[in-house]
């Protein structure tokens, strides 16, 4: 048995060795890579008292402390080097498939059928989802649990570290109170006098036990507080999965990280009447022959997926929920089967070839949501999530077009506007932008992150007051939110307190050492104070953070051209040659242009810089300027209004035009243009004073 069971192992490895390098996906973003409480072990009592440590999201709470251990020691390992966390999926699977083969050989009374149940375990590919998804490692954990326990159950010897397997399943995952009702199905399949159902007590003490932590400590409470849909629609919608899952575990061939399948409301519908009839005869057959393997795999597989019956989800049907109720299709197999040798052998060549073909769909995100939306297109999730994967790639006009979708099919996914409010403001819509985030708080006034993207686009406004206001919004929400600190330091620093700008870049270091926009800011801000040094060490750990990070990359070449004794300007010269569709470098290279006093040179930078990026409110400000000291003033009051017209309610840029409108004559219009300024900002001493010189009559009159 023991060279048996090393085939299933083997056959578990070969067949997910493709999937080492995937990527972390989805809820792995909150729940590890931006999870502080994982990245030190000192944190690991918390997890078992504290469900907020399982995400940097608060509102996202659960207690699962044995997987927050088992990710806080990856961590330690490797920190987020990907192949760690697949290597521990892997052997994790690779145990419950070992449990399988046990459990099916105890239950079948045959080493063969439990020989066969493991391999297809092992390698059958509605799994995938379980093994290469890091954050379904409880789906794991809690499955191998539940499989321990009921093995070590039926050896008598071994019935006290049942207890302790079955805790560990819990503290994984709260789907395995599933042990409760299988240990009452192992112990009904025993004749009569063989039942000892006293053994039971520890487990029902034990899940007692765990009911009144998980209240105590909020969680209970907090999950069934979550109304996500009524109940009535949550049985209608489960009995219909109930048919789509048994689908999937014969037919693997359309798996997906989002189905296609929508929730029903209505009892009389074909389809529910039709799920409802298929249920009642499949226990009808149960009742007949309560102890036959095909009614035990049949209630197995029932009470497997019976909790997801009364604790609605976002996701309405989801592969990893299988991984334990699909140990119930294995027990109805008919593995004693004389001619099952070759069947077998050939169904498992299949099913593996499938799940190798499956492994390399969770490459990355793009790939993931690729497939997602090929097969589920209707679902709004997945066109958001393909939206904001595209948008990762690059493809903005394609992300665009994905977040449309999204909201045609759920305007109200708060999510979807944020990042469509993202997309807007890359392409130069700042108004667009500013309506998208707002419509997201609208419906979710708790979302960070479209206050810091609020905050952010009026940082670049200029509106230092109200980006500050935002992005303190967003701290309040989730203090441990990097992309606010980084704003909020930028923000400091563009306010000339430095030493506040670093405080915020250093505190976002320390809650999420991957923050590379910290390190790059961090670089840009010891520059700025001579001390290359520093500014050199931040800048090379962005990059390293980072390899792509093309904005350090070019901080980089400046300071060592700098360094080289290169001339401001020489060197944003160097870089421009280099970097020539670099709108940002052409912008910085007039702007020390014009500190040289080289104002036609930075009207041909700043020209360069608007040709490239239309929506840089930097450039129509320097050519404004530039225009200005050259004399062609019809042309700096076209710049100022083009600042005005992508930043309307900026008072320095109507200051900026009443200045030019004044110079070129047209003093009405100047006038118009401060009053302006000042119903903007009543308090703004620039626009008082021009004010006062365009009322106040020339001396003689």
């Amino acid at each position: 048995m023991n060279r048996q069971l090393l085939w299933i192992v083997l056959a578990g490895w070969a067949v997910y060795l493709n999937s080492l390098e995937n990527s972390f996906h989805y809820d792995d973003s909150h729940a590890i890579v931006e999870n502080p409480h994982l990245r030190s072990l000192g944190q690991v009592p918390r997890f078992f008292t504290d469900p907020a440590a399982f995400s940097r999201e608060p509102a996202m709470a659960m207690y699962r402390p044995v997987l927050l251990t088992t990710l806080a020691l990856n961590y330690a390992v490797g920190q987020y080097q990907v192949r760690g966390y697949h290597l521990v999926n892997l052997l994790v699977h690779s145990l419950a498939a070992l449990l399988v083969a046990l459990v099916v050989a105890q239950w079948c009374a045959s080493a063969r059928s439990g020989w066969w149940a493991g391999m297809f375990f092992a390698v059958h590919p509605v799994h995938t989802q379980a093994v290469n998804y890091i954050s379904s490692r409880s789906e794991l954990l809690c499955g191998a649990g539940v499989l321990a326990a009921l093995y070590l159950m039926g050896e008598r010897r071994w019935r006290p570290l049942a207890w302790l397997a079955y805790g560990l399943a819990l503290l994984s995952k709260e789907a395995a109170v599933v042990l409760v009702p299988l240990l009452v199905l192992a112990e009904w399949r025993l004749p009569a006098a063989q039942r000892q159902w006293r053994h039971q007590l520890p487990f029902w003490s034990i899940t007692l036990l765990y009911l009144l932590v998980i209240t105590a400590n909020g969680f209970l409470p907090h999950s069934l507080g979550q109304e996500v849909r009524p109940l009535a629609a949550q049985l209608c919608t489960q009995l219909k999965a109930l048919v789509y899952y048994l689908g999937l575990m014969v037919m693997p061939v359309r798996l997906s990280v989002e189905h296609a399948f929508r929730a029903s409301a209505d009892p009389w519908s074909g389809a529910v009447l039709l799920s409802l009839l298929l249920l009642l005869s499949l226990l009808w057959c149960a009742w007949r022959a309560p102890r036959a393997a095909g009614s035990v795999g049949l209630a197995w597989f029932l009470a497997g997926l019976g909790l997801t019956f009364f604790t609605p989800l976002n996701v309405l049907v989801n592969e990893h929920r299988l991984y334990l109720p699909f140990v119930g299709l294995l027990l109805v197999l008919p593995w004693q089967a004389v001619r099952l040798r070759w069947a077998g052998a050939a169904a498992l060549v299949l099913l593996a070839a499938l799940t190798l073909q499956r492994n390399p769909v969770w490459q990355d995100e793009y790939t993931l949501w690729q497939d997602a939306a090929a097969k589920a297109p209707q679902m709004f999730r997945v066109q958001s999530n393909w939206g904001l994967a595209r948008y990762a790639r690059g493809q903005v006009p394609e992300a665009e077009a994905a977040f449309e979708r999204s909201l045609q099919l759920n305007p109200r996914y708060a999510k979807t506007w944020c990042n469509l409010g993202s997309v807007y403001e890359e392409q130069g819509r700042p108004a667009e932008a500013v309506r998208a985030y707002q419509q997201a708080l609208s419906l979710e006034p708790g979302l960070a992150g479209a206050h810091t993207n609020l905050g952010h686009l009026q940082l670049a406004r200029g509106d230092l007051a109200g980006a500050e206001s935002h992005l303190q919004q967003a701290l309040a929400i989730d203090p441990w939110y990097a992309p606010a600190r980084v704003n909020l330091g930028l923000l400091y620093q563009q306010r000339g307190e430095p030493a506040l700008a670093a405080r915020e870049y250093e505190e976002a270091l320390r809650r999420d050492p991957t923050a590379a926009e910290a390190c790059n800011n961090l670089g840009l801000l010891y520059l700025d104070q001579g001390r290359t040094v520093e500014a050199r060490a931040a800048l090379e750990q962005a990059l390293r953070l980072r390899p792509g990070y093309q904005e350090a990359r070019l901080n980089l070449e400046l300071l060592t051209l700098q360094g080289q004794g290169a001339p401001s300007v020489r060197a944003y010269e160097e870089l421009v040659e280099r970097y020539p569709q670099q709108a940002s470098l052409w912008l910085a290279l007039g702007r020390a242009r014009a500190a040289a006093g080289d104002w036609q040179g930075a009207a041909l930078a700043g020209e360069e810089a608007r040709r490239l990026s239309p929506a840089l409110v930097g450039a129509p400000v320097l050519l404004a300027e530039g225009y200005h000291h050259l004399g062609r003033l019809s042309e700096a009051v076209a710049a100022c209004q083009q600042a005005v017209a992508l930043v309307p309610g900026e008072a320095a840029l109507y200051n900026n035009l009443a200045a030019a409108l004044a110079a070129a004559g047209r003093v009405p219009e100047a006038l118009a243009a401060t009053r302006q300024a000042l119903s903007i900002d009543p308090g703004n001493a620039r626009a008082a004073q021009n004010l006062r010189q365009l009322t106040t009559p020339p001396p003689g009159r």
